[in-house]
């Protein structure tokens, strides 16, 4: 009898207009933008095993590959389409020796499992057309699971904590942001959709909203944004699952690292405070069992507040890999049985100011704080490919506290 094995293919693909960010969020150069997401493919890396495929736009700097492949991360077996499209999906659809390869694969006794990044109907024909399963939820899902207004419905219908909102729409959200001014002082401005901190704007004085107030005259009418209470947060605690038919496995809980304007740099562990830890899990838990019974597969990530006056709220649902994602995969691959007793961190856009390779970032972060398997700690740079525009991305890990920050030191 013949034995079907498992084969992952990664493919992170990730096109500007599938975020379905609001028009306030203007960019100074959109295609600059675009093609940084372009190079977001990468990441994948850090999830992939040695036997995984992985479809990238181009190759990975050699050395940054050889180093991942040094330490157990990655794989060497990295697809790229010839065919030219707008995102990587559209690259692959149009390549038909790319699409036959992949069928191939399937065809010997294997079983392909497709983990994307967003899921969209390109994805779905893609895994149609290789015979593959689709690691990820339908389009229509994923775009509902994504949407805040759906969160807070989600909230109430389950009878978990919800914060105090309302929603509008572009001509009625100054206004209401006026209203709930006068009512909680402080408040914070929603878009529907966010992603990596865009979409969220906190209203502290009338200055900001002011400005809030110019850029949404570019919206269309009937876009949505909720208005919510700010509360004075002291923690931001994420949770990762891994969702598939008949199991919820729980990959890690990490802390946001937010700046005093809610702007997001990354993640760490361990937690300031576990207080509240069990809720965490009772509540994210209850929401993965509903969403799981719609469908959902893959990734999912769910960020909560802790305020300061002991409240604890879900204030979003993450349907994709999260950059949390990456760093904990990462941990528990290099150790299995102890990532517990780590001290790290994932730190997203550090900024070093030019252009380089990934050899010239090394020399300039120093080797001896590149990560090192046997002393168990180091600095693991990923995102490497938008090290051309000067930035990068890392897990800082460390066996204490105080080396930990040292560590952090380096990347500043």
């Amino acid at each position: 009898m013949t034995t079907q094995t498992n084969i992952n293919i990664f493919m992170h693909s990730l096109q500007l207009s599938a975020l379905k960010l609001s028009a306030v969020n203007r960019f100074d150069d959109p295609t600059r933008f675009q093609l940084q997401l372009n190079e977001y493919s990468q990441r994948a890396l850090l999830l992939a095993m040695k036997d995984d495929y992985i479809i990238l736009n181009q190759s990975p700097d050699k050395d940054y590959l050889d180093y991942l492949l040094n330490i157990n991360i990655g794989t060497q077996n990295i697809l790229i389409p010839e065919s030219q499209g707008e995102s990587l999906s559209n690259k692959v659809i149009k390549d038909k020796t790319l699409l036959n390869y992949l069928q191939q694969l399937g065809e010997k006794s294997n079983n392909l499992i497709l983990h994307p990044y967003v899921s969209t109907s390109s994805e779905a024909k893609i895994a149609h057309i290789i015979h593959a399963t689709l690691n990820a939820p339908s389009q229509d899902l994923s775009l509902k699971i994504n949407s805040k207004t759906y969160l807070l419905s989600l909230l109430q219908s389950l009878a978990l904590p919800t914060p105090k909102y309302e929603i509008a729409n572009s001509l009625t959200v100054i206004n209401i942001a006026k209203k709930l001014i006068n009512r909680y002082k402080k408040i914070i401005i929603l878009g529907n959709y966010s992603y990596g901190g865009l979409a969220v704007w906190p209203i502290i004085d009338e200055n900001t909203l002011k400005k809030f107030q110019q850029d949404v005259s570019q919206c269309h009418p009937k876009e949505q944004f909720i208005v919510e209470k700010l509360y004075d947060v002291i923690s931001s605690p994420n949770i990762q699952y891994q969702i598939a038919p008949n199991a919820i496995q729980a990959l890690g809980i990490t802390e946001q690292l937010l700046d005093d304007k809610l702007e997001y740099h990354g993640n760490c562990y361990p937690l300031s405070t576990t207080i509240q830890l069990e809720k965490i899990q009772q509540d994210s838990y209850c929401i993965c069992e509903q969403l799981q019974s719609q469908g959902y597969r893959g990734i999912l990530g769910m960020d909560f507040i802790e305020t300061r006056e002991g409240k604890l709220y879900i204030v979003d649902i993450n349907g994709r890999a999260n950059a949390s994602s990456f760093g904990l995969n990462v941990i528990r691959k290099l150790f299995p049985d102890s990532y517990q007793t780590k001290y790290f961190s994932i730190l997203t856009h550090i900024n070093i100011g030019k252009n380089v390779t990934f050899a010239e970032l090394i020399d300039k972060l120093g080797k001896k704080t590149l990560f090192d398997k046997q002393k168990g700690q180091g600095i693991l740079p990923y995102n490497t490919g938008c090290l051309q525009w000067g930035i990068f991305s890392a897990i800082v890990i460390a066996n204490t506290q105080q080396e930990w920050e040292w560590l952090h030191c380096v990347t500043k």
